[in-house]
């Protein structure tokens, strides 16, 4: 299966953005979640290190009522990321299962030390992909890097060969993927890290550009003229079971200047955090006068719908978007939801 990262995917969703654009707003199809802000790696390039955290894991009773809440809202899918390690939260694999049943396609993205034998046989059946976060090719550098346990590596690859080898056994339908953030400290690392991704047998790699975090203290960057003498020598590892996914167009987003007035997309999407809040995007963690609302509180309908949420996608829009993150998330839907918004006076002539 061919995996498209480097666009948006509303072209299939044309009854929520015909909403959209009839109201100006609609209910998510994708929600991200954390359900802890705890995490084992303390990784150089992380975009929340302005954070000052109190460690919080959401309430398994709120998490698991919140799945069926979103699925009836018409929510499509969920994933697991969010502000920690998601394996650090004890119901994880319950999570999982729970969403997959409330009728949500259900994601989990992991820098996969803690994603062991036992917690793969139990999630593996019901994620429709998984993605580590693994970003070297070496133990030395993916030390330096994610500045976890000395052995974190091995364990990650062995977790990473068990995986496959369970997939394979059950032919589960689940996509394997494993990332590398570029950044110069790994950057003559891609070739190995391809190499042993390919040799171990996952569905795909995908090298992602650095992006600053508006708000991020680190400052990490790699030339894009750089990566792009890349893209010819990465196909030579693809073939009908590996792909190289390459953000070659996001690494060139990065240092554009945004093509449209205001952020559109943030009606199809949304974070949950550890706490419970409802937030429009990752420039918002721990800005509680930006949260929608909280699910301890009242129900996902009840916050979408409610005064607060429009009240800060109000103040968001009168802020504007010349401090957001330059290549973000929803940088490809916001082009295209400005084409369908401002198009052009030819359209007509198909």
């Amino acid at each position: 299966m061919k995996i498209e990262t480097e666009n948006h995917k509303l072209i299939y969703h044309p009854e929520r953005v015909s909403e959209w654009l009839s109201t100006g707003d609609c209910y998510p199809i994708y929600v991200e979640i954390g359900p802890t802000n705890r995490c084992n790696h303390h990784c150089i390039f992380c975009a929340l290190d302005w954070i000052e955290k109190e460690y919080k894991d959401i309430d398994p009773v709120v998490m698991n009522r919140a799945f069926g809440e979103m699925s009836a809202c018409g929510v499509k899918s969920v994933m697991f990321a969010g502000e920690g390690e998601p394996f650090l939260h004890p119901d994880i694999c319950d999570f999982v299962i729970n969403a997959k049943k409330a009728g949500l396609d259900v994601a989990m993205a992991t820098n996969g030390v803690l994603f062991t034998e036992e917690k793969i046989r139990k999630c593996l059946p019901h994620l429709s992909w998984l993605r580590y976060s693994l970003d070297a090719g070496t133990a030395d550098t993916h030390y330096k890097i994610h500045r976890g346990g000395k052995n974190d590596f091995d364990k990650i690859i062995g977790n990473i060969r068990k995986v496959v080898e369970i997939k394979k056994q059950n032919q589960y339908p689940v996509v394997i993927g494993v990332q590398l953030l570029i950044i110069s400290e790994n950057f003559d690392e891609i070739i190995p890290f391809i190499q042993l991704m390919k040799e171990i047998g996952v569905d795909n790699v995908q090298l992602k550009p650095y992006s600053q975090h508006p708000l991020s203290k680190n400052r990490y960057s790699v030339d894009v003229t750089r990566m792009d003498h890349l893209a010819e020598k990465l196909q030579e590892y693809n073939d009908d079971s590996f792909q190289v996914i390459f953000r070659q167009k996001s690494a060139h987003r990065v240092v554009e200047e945004k093509p449209y007035p205001e952020c559109y997309g943030l009606p199809f999407y949304a974070l949950i955090e550890a706490d419970g809040n409802i937030i429009p995007c990752n420039l918002y963690h721990t800005r509680t006068e930006f949260a929608y609302g909280n699910l301890y509180n009242e129900s996902f309908s009840e916050i979408w719908q409610s005064k607060k949420r429009h009240e800060v996608i109000t103040k968001i829009k009168e802020l504007g978007i010349e401090t957001c993150r330059k290549g973000c998330r929803l940088d490809p839907a916001n082009r295209y939801l400005s084409a369908l918004k401002h198009p052009h006076p030819h359209v007509n002539f198909i």
